[in-house]
């Protein structure tokens, strides 16, 4: 009896055209609007080269400062050569030229070079006697939309400036240590090691895609309510046939809950080859555990509508409306309409994304994209089993409980 009831209540499901509708296509096609809206959040940004103006101020004696004023001005046509690794979009200019770029916020700052006489170097008896730094930065107050290429350009002259002064300063006491300094300064030195925390790196889309798929699998509440209501002898036509039928209430309700289980993971299954394989979308490597979250998401969804709908003597439609605000609610908390909601309420009330069904099925794949650990994740699956327990025997015990004097 078992496998019949699994059998025609599995048939009567895909051939149930709001169903199909509602747990197949509507899932697939707000995932097509999420990746069209959100499709490009994670991805990396190019890094567009900085516009400047240059001011080269040589000496009064040009032949002194041609070997310095060739370098610097080498130094900037390398970093201003076209390609991936240009720094500087470089623009040569007098002063006046220079300051009408900067006020018509053409360019993000002024670089003045002044090129000193070598022979202040050769008459040098101290640090002190050192001519300045050979570069100066101006930049504009008005230009407060992107303060960052003004700090970049700050940070580039402040460390030209440095090891300027310091080659001059060794080249003036320590001449023979000149060239193990130069080949020091010309190695890159990364202090900072990027290391991922799990497999993948995250892209902010798939929040939105996590919750998506949270929906789809809480979305079983509506057939779990309709499975609850159809053994209720009071409340639709299919419950009287069977309160007056010889078979076992309890084997044909799990054979239904068990048709039920398995055609809405087919469709979560199924929204998740569609937004990967069509949409592009990365869920990462671990298949299998995406699939037993999928699976402990469909439970948790189908148990909620089987315990609400065994509640009370509420028509079909009441108990539906119920539901539904019940999943949007707890799809609103996990992030769906808001993408940092489920942090909002993680430091407001913990408590509540831990009893939350669509935050512990959102943040059981983000933990399999994120840690390389399943400790996280597991958590998740044991709430979800737990609350599904919980449900689904309260559902069974409602349902069984009920007797009816005449049908």
């Amino acid at each position: 009896m078992f496998l019949h009831s699994m059998k025609y209540t599995f048939l009567s499901l895909i051939r149930d055209k709001s169903q199909v509708f509602w747990c197949f296509a509507f899932p697939l096609l707000l995932g097509t609007m999420f990746s069209f809206a959100f499709g490009g959040l994670g991805e990396d940004e190019s890094f567009s080269a900085i516009p400047v103006a240059v001011v080269m101020e040589e000496s009064a004696d040009s032949d002194a400062t041609l070997p310095i004023s060739d370098g610097i001005r080498s130094l900037f046509d390398g970093l201003s050569e076209p390609g991936e690794n240009q720094f500087l979009e470089v623009t040569y200019a007098t002063e006046e030229e220079a300051r009408n770029l900067l006020s018509e916020k053409e360019i993000y700052g002024i670089i003045h070079v002044t090129v000193p006489d070598i022979a202040d170097y050769i008459n040098a008896k101290s640090k002190d006697d050192l001519p300045d730094a050979p570069l100066c930065l101006t930049i504009s107050a008005e230009m407060n939309s992107d303060p960052l290429f003004q700090s970049i350009l700050g940070a580039f002259v402040e460390k030209f400036n440095m090891e300027y002064h310091a080659i001059a300063d060794i080249a003036m006491t320590h001449p023979e240590q000149l060239p193990t300094v130069l080949a020091h300064m010309s190695e890159q030195v990364d202090y900072i090691v990027e290391e991922s925390l799990g497999a993948e790196t995250l892209d902010q889309s798939l929040t939105y895609f996590f919750n998506l798929i949270a929906m789809t699998c809480l979305y079983a509440a509506m057939s779990g309510s309709n499975i609850a209501i159809d053994n209720q002898a009071n409340l639709s036509p299919l419950g009287a046939r069977r309160s007056i039928s010889p078979a076992h209430k309890l084997v044909t309700t799990l054979g239904d809950l068990t048709a039920l289980l398995l055609f809405e993971f087919i469709t979560v299954i199924v929204a998740l080859f569609y937004f990967s394989g069509v949409l592009g979308v990365d869920f990462g490597t671990r298949f299998g555990y995406i699939a037993l979250t999928a699976l402990c998401g469909c439970l948790a969804g189908i148990s909620l509508g089987f315990f609400v709908g065994s509640i009370g003597r509420f028509n079909k439609d009441t108990k539906f409306g119920i539901l539904m605000a019940v999943v949007m609610i707890s799809c609103f908390l996990s992030g769906l309409m808001m993408g940092n909601m489920r942090m909002i309420v993680e430091n407001i009330c913990p408590l509540v994304n831990r009893i939350n069904p669509s935050a512990l099925i959102s943040d059981a794949l983000y933990a399999l994209v994120i840690y390389p650990s399943q400790e996280r994740f597991f958590i998740n699956i044991a709430s979800l089993l737990a609350i599904s327990a919980v449900f689904c025997l309260g559902g069974i015990a409602l349902v069984r409980r009920k007797k009816y004097a005449s049908v």
